[in-house]
């Protein structure tokens, strides 16, 4: 049994020196093709002089060598005699030489490789895919992390130098190419440019030069940007010259022409855009690799400019075209046009079919626009017309501005023909009403609602001043909200008895008569401003000629308004109103002659004189002077007082008749005694006539 043991001992130390001769060599071997590598790099990356090793050999012993260290490897962690022996400490320090020895041929490997493929380059020629697969594997090697070494030696900084010279090189060619197979050119005269676009008829050029440039990341950008500037926009905005021509020998090209100011008058519809820019994609069709299932130049182009082109054409063409009317939406084929465009681009490739719809939705979305847009233009249209002078009138022989309690009644008047054309374009919006869809004629009632509710506001915003100096236009503006508020009262029925017209039309009315209202409290404070001439006291000898001008000031006030409001106002409104003037005025009048105490004959003559004035001038304000008894509430009073202050005390007495002569209907008695004791003096007369006024 001890000598079997000693046996075994005896094969497992030749084994382990064998193991270590094999270890020993290849160390050596890699050792000497670490050398020879290291002269070569230093030759090309260092020095930079030339070698002269045949680099294809050393790269095939590297491959053998790469064989034999596999195997070494595989032996020493997986042989049992090895690892069995009793020299454990030797073999793990031959383990660790072995290792570094590994690693410095890997790094060496890989410095080899690197260099033999730098030498595969100038064998390439124009083979830019083969130029790009030997590129991408240098730039791997480069960037490997798992070699903490190679980054720190004196040649990496070279060979990565190189690398970046040889692919700046292959771009340089690549673009050089590609301007040679597709080229772009703009021309900028005085007033206009032009663009010409030449596209080789090489296709197998064409596709490995393009693909090329795909697979460098080539930037883009920069043809989308003349593409957009220089082609779509300007056949978007502007009449242009285009011509596609594909007999140009060994191109296609593309010439475009257009002016650079341009009128917006001019600006093409969309059936001319839409067709020049398929034009345009056809040619520039010839382009359009296919790089993959899902890749192609007009998709990679896409990808910078779609979303800003359909942009821009909807901004500056689609919306632009709605139609305007209801007419020329239904001859309009502007839905169609858009689809039918949308799915030419999904064909070229240009759009992807599932993700952009922009396009698709935008036609969808047509009918609402339009609507919208029709809607949008009837306001802007009324508000034109509500911009328009007041003081241009017609008169209205329908008699339809007066209201009474709500309704419609009838009474002819003047109305400014601004409102008769905004009332004719409200007719036209209500027959649109009936003859529309739902969706349309429910957004015509609110654009009905709309411009009689802005009419109040615009107006009175527009023509402030005016209503507020001038009273014809307040008269005006008065009938206008009543003709119109009658026009919604009329048409109720087509309205289809919605309240809320019901209350803009209490609201024209209400505002109509607020209006004309504060210029009839502007014009009582002109007429009392103009009786301050017309100011009695107690202490006056005679009466003087100031309240005889003061009182003729006031009649020519209203004789004016008269000229401006009796041939514009409904009749029974100018009668309510200068009738109501002519009352504040003449309660002022009798007021001012009752605070007298006492009334010289002079000054009574004086008031008989002035009351004469008013007796002549204010009945003639009437069509039927005799309508001022009726309409001026106090007129009978004045001019009993007028009697009165020209009368004797026999005659006061007569009219008095014990309570039930004329004067009790608008005297009071202590009123009469007040006046007979200012006209009269002291007499037992005065005391007789004075005891006889009394009250039944």
């Amino acid at each position: 049994m001890a000598e079997l043991d000693e046996s075994m001992e005896v094969e497992i130390l030749k084994q382990d020196l064998d193991a270590r001769k094999q270890i020993s060599r290849i160390m050596s071997r890699i050792k000497d093709y670490q050398d020879k590598v290291k002269e070569i790099v230093s030759s090309y990356y260092i020095d930079f002089l030339p070698n002269c090793y045949d680099n294809m050999a050393i790269m095939k012993n590297g491959k053998m060598l790469e064989e034999e260290i596999n195997k070494i490897v595989s032996m020493v962690n997986q042989d049992t005699t090895w690892q069995l022996s009793m020299a454990q400490e030797h073999i793990q320090q031959l383990r660790e030489e072995l290792s570094e020895a590994i690693a410095g041929y890997k790094t060496s490997y890989k410095l080899q490789t690197i260099h033999s493929l730098f030498e595969m380059i100038p064998r390439s020629g124009d083979d830019y895919q083969k130029l790009i697969t030997i590129l991408d594997k240098i730039k791997l090697l480069l960037n490997d992390g798992s070699d903490p070494v190679f980054p720190k030696l004196d040649s990496y900084q070279s060979i990565r130098l190189r690398y970046h010279e040889e692919y700046q090189i292959l771009l340089y060619n690549l673009n050089k190419k590609f301007e040679s197979l597709i080229q772009f050119n703009e021309k900028p005269f005085q007033n206009t440019k032009a663009i010409t676009i030449k596209i080789k008829k090489n296709e197998d050029q064409l596709h490995q030069v393009i693909v090329a440039l795909v697979n460098t990341n080539y930037n883009i950008q920069r043809m989308c940007k003349f593409l957009m500037d220089n082609v779509f926009e300007p056949i978007i905005t502007r009449p242009v010259s285009l011509t596609c021509n594909d007999d140009d020998g060994d191109f296609v090209s593309i010439q475009l022409s257009y002016q650079l100011k341009f009128s917006d008058e001019l600006r093409p519809n969309y059936k001319i855009i839409f067709q020049r820019m398929m034009e345009t994609f056809y040619c520039l069709g010839h382009m359009n690799i296919l790089i993959s299932d899902r890749q192609c130049i007009f998709s990679i182009i896409a990808k910078h400019i779609k979303g800003s082109l359909c942009k821009f054409l909807i901004e500056n063409c689609l919306q632009n075209d709605i139609p305007d009317t209801i007419d020329e939406m239904n001859q309009s084929s502007i839905v169609q046009s858009i689809q039918e465009f949308n799915k030419f681009l999904t064909e070229m490739l240009f759009l992807d079919h599932e993700n952009d719809t922009i396009l698709d939705e935008y036609a969808s979305k047509i009918e609402l626009l339009f609507q919208k847009k029709f809607c949008t233009n009837i306001v802007s249209t009324a508000s034109d017309i509500m911009k328009k002078d007041l003081h241009d009138m017609v008169l209205v022989e329908e008699r339809e501005t007066h209201f009474s309690n709500g309704s419609a009644m009838f009474s002819s008047c003047m109305v400014s023909k601004s409102t008769i054309e905004l009332k004719k374009l409200l007719d036209k919006i209500l027959s649109e009403v009936s003859s529309g869809e739902k969706e349309l004629s429910e957004r015509l009632m609110k654009t009905i609602a709309t411009i009689l509710q802005r009419y109040c506001i615009e107006v009175e915003q527009n023509h402030e001043k005016l209503l507020l100096k001038i009273p014809q236009q307040t008269a005006l503006y008065h009938n206008n909200c009543m003709y119109l508020s009658f026009w919604l009262q009329k048409n109720a029925s087509k309205l289809s008895g919605n309240n809320s017209f019901m209350l803009i039309g209490s609201a024209l009315r209400d505002q109509g008569t607020k209006t004309f209202n504060n210029q009839l409290q502007n014009q009582r404070s002109l007429l009392l401003q103009s009786l301050k001439g017309f100011e009695l006291s107690n202490g006056i000898v005679e009466l003087g000629p100031e309240p005889q001008k003061a009182v003729r000031q006031c009649i020519r006030q209203l004789d004016l308004l008269k000229s401006v409001w009796q041939t514009v106002l409904p009749e029974y409104i100018y009668k309510s109103s200068i009738g109501g003037l002519v009352t504040a005025f003449c309660v002022e009048i009798i007021k001012r002659i009752f605070i007298l105490e006492d009334i010289t004959a002079e000054i009574g003559s004086g008031l008989v004189n002035v009351i004469n004035v008013i007796k002549e001038k204010a009945p003639l304000l009437f069509k039927d002077p005799t309508d001022i008894t009726i309409v001026v509430k106090n007129w009978t009073k004045l001019m009993q007082l007028l009697t009165i202050l020209d009368a004797s005390l026999i005659e006061i007495t007569e009219l008095w008749a014990e309570g039930k002569g004329p004067l009790t209907l608008n005297y009071k008695a202590d009123e009469i005694k007040h006046l007979i004791r200012a006209l009269f003096q002291n007499t037992k007369h005065r005391q007789t006539c004075l005891s006889s006024i009394i009250q039944l």
